[in-house]
């Protein structure tokens, strides 16, 4: 089995990773397919003090936009 990583830079909702993500997918069915973000955006959060902490999250496409959790 082919594992695979994504790299970016940043993540926001996770657009680009899924995006990147289909596109192998299309070409490479059975592999495993993870991504990684050095830095996840907070939106219009007032404190920042978590941005540079370490998050496992999923990021998912519902149906009209992607969602990631956390």
């Amino acid at each position: 089995m082919r594992r695979i990583v994504l790299i970016d830079d940043v993540i926001t909702k996770g657009r680009t990773l899924l995006a990147a993500a289909a596109r192998l997918r299309g070409e490479l069915p059975y592999a495993e397919i993870r991504a990684f973000a050095l830095i996840r955006t907070q939106g219009f959060a007032q404190h920042i003090e978590h941005l540079t902490e370490r998050c496992h999250g999923v990021v998912r496409w519902t149906g009209c936009d992607a969602r990631r959790e956390p």
